[in-house]
């Protein structure tokens, strides 16, 4: 019903407060959802597997559709947010695929800056 504090933070939680996954990946999820690049498609896998195979680094179509919204221009988000419980969101976890209209702003909404290794 509201955000408690619990994890030792009202709101949203600075960046690397809690310990990376096995990938050194910090912050996959609980948080914010995470926009996404890619332009909303249900039919998405199902495009890729009969392409060839299982999906790796999906780069999604480009354009984006919603059966349920057909007008409105979609991206994903993945990651869940401060305002997910098990009792309400079931796109919690990173691997699920959340959508969003794609001018759409709130509080619990964000996304991810990565870095990838110094050149040598």
């Amino acid at each position: 019903m509201r955000d408690s504090g619990a994890d030792g933070f009202a709101g949203i939680a600075p960046v690397a407060q809690f310990p990376p996954n096995r990938y050194g990946l910090y912050d996959l999820a609980g948080t914010v959802w995470q926009w996404m690049s890619d332009w909303y498609r249900p039919d998405t896998y199902a495009r890729q597997k009969r392409a060839g195979g299982i999906p790796r680094n999906l780069q999604g179509l480009d354009t984006p559709y919603d059966p349920a919204e057909p007008n409105e221009k979609k991206r994903v988000h993945r990651g869940g947010s401060y305002l997910c419980t098990d009792q309400y969101c079931t796109r919690y976890m990173v691997g699920t695929r959340g959508k969003g209209e794609a001018s759409t702003g709130s509080n619990h909404l964000g996304f991810r800056c990565v870095q990838g290794p110094a050149p040598n």
